[in-house]
């Protein structure tokens, strides 16, 4: 039996890349303001910095998984790592978003070599009684470090340049690549060839390509669009031609018979669901946090930060699940998941900071319930040599999820926006038309408010450019009327209190019609999150098969001789 030592230092190592290139997807969302600021630029173009990092990791993970297990795990997993650091450092010094979405898709390149290849690297290590734990472990890091994103980018971009959330991956992965260079060997899939199927990676990296980024494309061009149609024509082409040439090919990237295994399959459709969740909640909620809320982005991310709180609670339980089986696991976190999700929605602008909190940890229950069971049940479902390209797969389904997420949810908040607005114009037009303001500066309000698009922040200065030209005004007809100064002063004092009491109501109104459109988004994350505990359940282990699962396996099979 191996020593606690000859295999605790492989799984430190691989675990400092899995964390890091993991934590890279959510750890800027927090960050997004600064740098739409920093940039001068819209938040439609600064989605851009999650978005590339998430095609370009979606698109390039099958062939860096295939590529591992032909050439060698370990060998692929150093330069992964290496190409991320050199990214990081990269995007800290870009002098333009164009850059710097550049060499974010070089991260999301990176991390598709570093993060499907952690768990069969480990695991030619594992005893054979501590693989349940072990594939348990690197699940539940996957939900802590996305979870744990938004905080750790508060922190830093509220302390420090933003551009420390890129500068702080240098140390960390430079000692992930000497722990493996030290600690780790080198393995393979045994049964793989060593020749590189081309037409299998050509046509299953553009139909990702052309899947991830139509998707990405529908919150600003519509579903319409001749664009994103195109590339959803195209990807399913793409796949199509993928399927038929691993049908045909002796050593295919992907043996599409994995799929025939109902479970396997209904696993990674649960994880398309929970990429979709994943992007409700801590994507939008950062944006919400930072926007209605109006609290800084430290506290926004110490907020979001809750849920991963609550998954580390949770952690000693959900890794239970490769002695009881995975099947009520995953099913209780996709009905917590959910549950917490739907409950976002009845969150206001006034909202005590204490209740968001309670929610989160709900989510964050459901997510540690979740990433554990799901990666177990999805690495023992397959043959012991195949882990790395179920690890893959694990991966791609929770990008593809993410993707769809993005663009479900963008274009579901912005539809909602447009309906909420409107009725938000409108009661400000009434309150406004019963105050005590003249009739000229309630014509001024009424056409601001007409002519003001759906961001808070541009309705807010609309209505404090109003004392500002109420001032100037003053002055003006002083100028031209001295002799009527007090009954003029008198006026505007009025009008100017009136504006004063106004504008609190006026506020309240705008973010609690926000809210409004925020709640509906949220509650088609719980509805999306309930499917996915039917193919949790589906996909499921119960103990007596999780037992009959571990007694076969054998991943010393896959290491070098």
């Amino acid at each position: 039996m191996k020593s606690k030592q000859s295999y605790m230092m492989p799984i430190i190592a691989a675990a400092l890349g899995f964390f890091m290139a993991l934590l890279d997807t959510t750890i800027v969302n927090v960050s997004l303001p600064k740098m739409t600021a920093y940039y001068e630029t819209t938040i439609d173009q600064i989605s851009w910095v999650i978005d590339s990092y998430n095609i370009a990791f979606g698109v390039v993970l099958l062939t860096a998984v295939r590529f591992a297990d032909q050439f060698g795990r370990k060998k692929i997993f150093q330069i992964g790592i290496m190409l991320f650091v050199i990214a990081s450092v990269l995007c800290g010094l870009s002098q333009s978003i164009e850059l710097l979405i550049l060499f974010r898709s070089i991260q999301g390149l990176a991390a598709a070599m570093i993060v499907p290849v952690c768990i069969p690297l480990v695991l030619v290590h594992t005893p054979a009684e501590k693989v349940g734990v072990v594939t348990a472990l690197f699940g539940i890091m996957a939900g802590v470090s996305t979870a744990l994103g938004p905080t750790i980018g508060g922190v830093i971009s509220e302390n420090f340049a933003w551009q420390w959330i890129f500068y702080i991956n240098v140390p960390i992965g430079l000692l992930a690549v000497s722990l493996i260079y030290y600690f780790v060997h080198e393995s393979y899939d045994p049964t793989a060839s060593k020749k590189i199927d081309w037409m299998g990676m050509i046509t299953i990296s553009i139909s990702l390509f052309a899947l991830i980024y139509g998707l990405l494309q529908v919150k600003e061009v519509g579903w319409t669009s001749p664009l994103v149609l195109c590339c959803l024509i195209g990807s399913v082409i793409g796949l199509l031609l993928f399927v038929k040439f691993e049908a045909k090919n002796k050593d295919p990237m992907l043996p599409v018979q994995l799929f025939k295994n109902y479970q396997f399959a209904c696993g990674n459709i649960a994880l398309l669901c929970l990429g979709i969740g994943m992007m409700c909640v801590y994507f939008l909620m950062a944006f919400y946090l930072t926007t209605v809320n109006e609290i800084s982005q430290i506290q926004a991310g110490l907020i979001l930060s809750s849920s991963s709180i609550a998954t580390m609670l949770i952690t000693p339980l959900a890794a239970k699940a490769n002695k009881w089986g995975t099947l009520w696991f995953g099913v209780s976190g996709y009905v917590l998941f959910s549950i917490g999700t739907y409950l976002l929605g009845f969150i206001s602008s006034d909202q005590s900071v204490w209740v968001i909190v309670g929610v989160l940890m709900i989510v964050g229950l459901g997510s540690g319930l979740i990433f554990s069971p799901l990666s177990i049940a999805l690495i023992l479902q397959v043959p012991e040599e195949k882990a790395g390209i179920a690890s893959g797969l694990f991966q791609v389904s929770r990008v593809i999820g993410a993707a769809v997420g993005v663009a479900i949810l963008v274009v579901m908040l912005q539809h909602m926006m447009q309906n909420e607005m409107k009725a938000a114009k409108n009661e400000m037009i009434e309150m406004v038309e019963i105050s005590k303001f003249s009739d000229n500066t309630k014509e001024r309000l009424k056409l601001q408010f007409v002519q003001s698009r759906n961001e808070l922040a541009e309705n807010k200065s609309s209505l404090q450019d109003v004392i500002h030209k109420l001032t100037d005004e003053e002055e003006k007809v002083l100028k031209s009327s001295p002799n009527k100064a007090h009954e003029i002063k008198e006026r505007f004092a009025i009008e100017r209190k009136e504006i004063i009491n106004l504008y609190p109501m006026l506020e309240k109104i705008m973010k609690d019609h926000i809210s409004l459109a925020y709640k509906a988004v949220f509650r088609f994350g719980a509805i999306v999150m309930l499917i996915g505990a039917v193919f949790a359940y589906l996909n499921g282990i119960n103990a007596r098969r999780m037992k009959k699962y571990l007694r076969e396996r054998n991943f010393e099979a896959a290491k070098k001789c």
